[in-house]
């Protein structure tokens, strides 16, 4: 029998954050509105947001994932042709530490929360 596993809060938060800025950044075209509005209230109910602390931290989640999808948009596009090798590279070491970040601001969750593993 396979066990159920429940997600860890700093995975909701991230799920919660990605969420929010699909919704915010991609057309009708590219996603479905009213399902990814029901994925945010969903991943929103796992998050006491009326904690400052881990609203907070939600906040910096957001703000890292935003930075992290801006630098990888003309890639995850397709059009990092035009980019050439050493943007490509600069891009690559940018989203490396982003996610160096985002790893710290889930680890702070996890310190806050008692909940999940740290990266």
């Amino acid at each position: 029998m396979v066990k159920q596993i429940i997600t860890p809060i700093p995975e909701v938060a991230d799920r919660y954050t990605i969420a929010i800025l699909k919704i915010e950044r991609l057309g009708p075209s590219e996603i479905n509105i009213e399902e990814m509005q029901k994925q945010i209230d969903y991943y929103k109910e796992g998050l006491d947001l009326g904690n400052s602390d881990l609203s907070k931290l939600v906040n910096d989640l957001y703000d890292i994932n935003g930075k992290m999808w801006d630098a990888e948009h003309a890639i995850r596009k397709g059009q990092d042709e035009n980019l050439g090798l050493e943007e490509i590279g600069k891009r690559a070491i940018t989203i490396r530490d982003l996610n160096r970040i985002r790893m710290k601001v889930k680890n702070d969750i996890i310190d806050l929360t008692g909940d999940g593993f740290k990266d």
